[in-house]
Formats: C-alpha cells, structure tokens, sequence
C-alpha cells in the first residue's frame, strides 16, 4: 500500500478546511494544528481535540463544515500523536502541562470565545475528573461479571515494555484492531485481557469500516510510522496507571473539578468500551450548568460513523451559547 507523503497530508489538511500552523510553547514543545479563523467576531473557535490513537484528521468532516458556517476551527494533533512531537518521557504526559500547551495555542491565535473554554463537548468519552482515583482493576473485575469482558483490560497491554513494538511490527493489524469493523466485537477482540495481544501476534486484519476509505487508513499508516508514533501515546495510559499525575492534582478540592460552563455529551450506542450509561453516571454530576446528552447510533469513532449528526450537534451548541 502506498503511503501518502508530506505533500498529501498538507492537502488533505487544506480540503479539511484550513492550514497547518506549527507551535513551539515555552517550554519547548513542538505542536502541529489545522486551523481556520472564525470570519468575525462574534463567532466561537472550536478547539478540537481527537483521542487515541488518532490525530487531527479524525476531525476532518466537522473542520470543513464548521468552517463554512463561519465558525473558526483550531484542531492540534495532541501530544506524541499525528504530526506534533512524540515524547517517551511519562513525565512529559502530565494533564497540568499538556493543559498549559493547549492554552498556548489558543493564546497564539488571540482567540476570544472558544468551546472548549466556554462550552464543553465530550464525544464517546465521559469526563474524566483531575485528582480521582481510576481503578482498573476494580473495574475489569466487575465487568467482566457484567459485560462478559474486562472492560479496560487492553490497558495492561499498553503498560507492558513490548506494546509499541508489537503495534510497530504489525501496524495494519493493528489499525484494524482499533478501527474494528464490527462494534460488537470490540470487547472481545480489544478490550479482553489478552485479546489485543493475541490479535496482534496473529497479524489479523479484516474488511475496512465502511466509514473509512483506504485514503484515510493509508494516511494514518503513514502518521503512524513515524520514530516513537506506537510508543510515545501509550504514556497517557502509563502515566495514569503509575501515578504521574498525582502530585499535581493532589490538592484540588471537588469544587475545583466541578465543570461550571454548558456541557453537551454525545454517546455512542454501539461502544463496548466507553459505555453510554457511564456517561451520564460519571459525568453529569461534575456539571453546575445546562448539561444536553445525545445518544448516536455507532461505534467508538463518533465523529465518522456519524459525521452528518455530530456536525450537526457542535453549531447548534455553538448558537445556544450565545442565544
């Protein structure tokens, strides 16, 4: 297969509906994002920010769209993903600075409103408050009960020394694996203590989703080739598990992790992994303000299996917060 170069990717970027801007922040760290500027004042700035293991073009459909409404866009590829710099260093990964960055690309563009400060909108994923203890273990063994999987039973993979190595070396199988093509098989496929071990040793692949063309898994081959591309992500999941993050959070209060601005929650009925009950459950009692949930027909990848309603549901939380 052949692997779009850097020429490609910077048109791919641009018919997304914006240009790649770099950004050194003060402490070093290089950045890459696309951006569009909102065509006046009176319009917001999207801050969108893709998970795991993506980058800035799983944002490609919202960019384009949100663009052409008029509203300004400013999508980075996150810390040791896509195309921005991709430390080892688990100290490198700690929310308080990686928080710091995000504030640095907005203040680079002097941005006035932007959702992702005054709003917020969580896809797939529920809030995930600073300063809480996440027990994986715990969790694992009651799903297991429940479900009939261990629900983050992939996260001991990604702690172990050979994971990037084994991702590195079957990269195909492993794009497969994260983007399945059957929601229903996530919890055993990936999720299962073991499973995506397994899959990954056994080179599986299977049909592309059918909300992926080959263009877009041929570009993220190519992201994901890079020096320290499979390795340097596993540190958000190391860093959880090993306690990085708690000398910085140790100190704030449950007001301090309240969420005091509008939140919308768009689940996804079809993701085995983030569960669409927990969204509610854990994150509406952090919110103080207007809280809108969505239930979508989908898998984990929200913003592409359904991109016509999530890019639906952002300029409408955009127009409520100024109505």
């Amino acid at each position: 297969m052949s692997l779009p170069n850097v020429a490609q990717t910077a048109a791919l970027t641009a018919a997304a509906g914006g240009e790649a801007k770099r950004l050194t922040t003060g402490d070093g760290t290089n950045y890459v994002s696309t951006y569009s500027p909102a065509v006046n004042e009176t319009l917001p700035t999207f801050l969108l920010l893709h998970g795991y293991p993506s980058s800035r073009h799983d944002w490609r459909y919202q960019l384009g769209a949100l663009a052409q409404l008029g509203y300004g866009v400013l999508a980075p590829d996150m810390l040791g993903m896509g195309d921005s710099e991709k430390p080892t260093n688990l100290e490198a990964y700690r929310s308080k600075r990686i928080s710091g960055h995000l504030k640095e690309l907005v203040d680079q563009e002097s941005l006035g409103k932007v959702i992702g400060f005054s709003g917020l909108v969580f896809l797939s994923s529920s809030y995930f408050p600073p300063g809480v203890f996440f027990d994986v273990e715990a969790t694992n063994r009651r799903t297991l009960g429940t479900l009939g999987y261990t629900q983050f039973g992939y996260w001991y993979f990604f702690n172990s020394f050979d994971a990037g190595m084994l991702m590195s070396e079957n990269l195909e199988s492993f794009f497969h694996l994260l983007y399945h093509a059957d929601a229903a098989q996530w919890g055993q496929n990936f999720a299962m203590i073991g499973a995506a071990r397994a899959w990954l040793k056994a080179n599986k692949n299977q049909p592309l989703p059918t909300w992926l063309t080959e263009e877009d898994k041929s570009l993220w081959l190519h992201l994901y080739s890079q020096p320290n591309a499979t390795e340097a992500p596993l540190s958000y999941y190391r860093a959880v598990m090993r306690g990085i993050f708690e000398e910085d959070e140790a100190g704030l209060s449950n007001e301090d992790k309240m969420l005091r601005v509008p939140v919308v929650a768009v689940s996804a009925a079809k993701d085995q992994i983030c569960i669409p009950e927990e969204m509610t459950a854990i994150t509406k009692p952090w919110t103080t303000n207007d809280y809108t949930e969505y239930l979508l027909d989908a898998g984990h990848w929200v913003m592409l299996e359904q991109k016509g309603k999530v890019t639906s549901i952002l300029p409408e939380f955009a127009r409520s917060l100024t109505a």
